[in-house]
């Protein structure tokens, strides 16, 4: 599988995906945001159309990837900038690499507009079923279970 990175993103009681792909820059963020309108129940499927969509733009040459412009994730949650979208949210990071599945949790801060990561990361098998996964990053998100 190609590395890629999928971030759930929970907002004042609404749940958007975003797929990533590694880049020059870093990880980047692609042009598909996936709202969630079924709450926790339709987060698997959510993670299920993110990865696919990464996979299909990862097989792609990198000038022809579709990456998200700066206002990508705010405008999919109605939200007018980035700090705005940040106010209350918290989110689950998933990286997936051949080897692994790295799970990592961020929250976000109102006052520097920002989302940042906390300092605990688990390491899961690259085979983790996405249902699994959809799982654990409620349990992150809503801090549970140590997070």
């Amino acid at each position: 599988m190609k590395p890629h990175q999928i971030a759930i993103y929970f907002r004042r009681n609404g749940l958007y995906v975003q797929p990533s792909l590694p880049s020059s820059k870093g990880m980047q963020a692609l042009d598909c945001v996936e709202s969630v309108s079924d709450g926790w129940a339709g987060l698997p499927a959510a993670l299920s159309r993110a990865e696919a969509f990464a996979l299909a733009e990862a097989g792609k040459r990198p000038q022809a990837r579709r990456f998200a412009g700066d206002t990508t994730l705010p405008d999919a949650a109605g939200c007018g900038s980035f700090g705005e979208f940040a106010d209350g949210t918290t989110a689950c990071i998933l990286i997936r690499v051949p080897d692994y599945v790295l799970v990592m949790r961020s929250v976000g801060d109102a006052e520097k507009g920002v989302i940042y990561g906390t300092p605990r990361q688990d390491e899961l098998p690259p085979d983790t079923p996405l249902d699994e996964l959809a799982r654990i990053a409620r349990n992150a998100i809503e801090g549970r279970d140590g997070w």
